[in-house]
């Protein structure tokens, strides 16, 4: 059990520098498109609080994805202290991965779409054209 919660945590750690990069370019380039476009000062309770809110969404990512590994694990257990086998090591085995790659998966897709967009409005704003980027 020990040995699916530390696989999980690698594939999670990847995830996490994966974040950090698409956290922070989204971070920047919002940060300069509304300095740049006067929308608002600099704030660094603001930039604070949005580290904040990716570090919340990793964790939970985290915990989310060694909950589902641990599901196998747990039904052996069971299985072994009443021999009765109410899911198959297979089944359980393939929900757990399906889970743990939809986490990373969806992970990566809020934050690369915030950070393309992102991207976008600061290529807008640097071009000299003030329109609106379509989302």
């Amino acid at each position: 059990m020990l040995e699916t919660v530390i696989e999980t945590l690698t594939i999670m750690g990847w995830l996490g520098i994966v974040l950090v990069i698409l956290a922070f370019v989204n971070i920047l380039t919002r940060t300069l498109v509304n300095i740049w476009s006067g929308k608002e000062k600099f704030s660094g309770t603001k930039m604070g609080q949005g580290i904040i809110k990716v570090v919340a969404f990793y964790v939970c990512a985290v915990f989310v994805a060694i909950a589902a590994s641990l599901l196998p694990s747990i039904n052996a257990m069971i299985t072994n202290a009443f021999q009765v086998q109410l899911l198959t090591d297979e089944l359980l085995n393939t929900f757990s991965s399906i889970a743990v790659l939809g986490v990373v998966i969806s992970t990566i897709a809020v934050h690369a779409k915030k950070a393309l967009i992102g991207i976008s409005e600061l290529a807008t704003l640097s071009s000299g054209d003030n329109k609106k980027v379509d989302e």
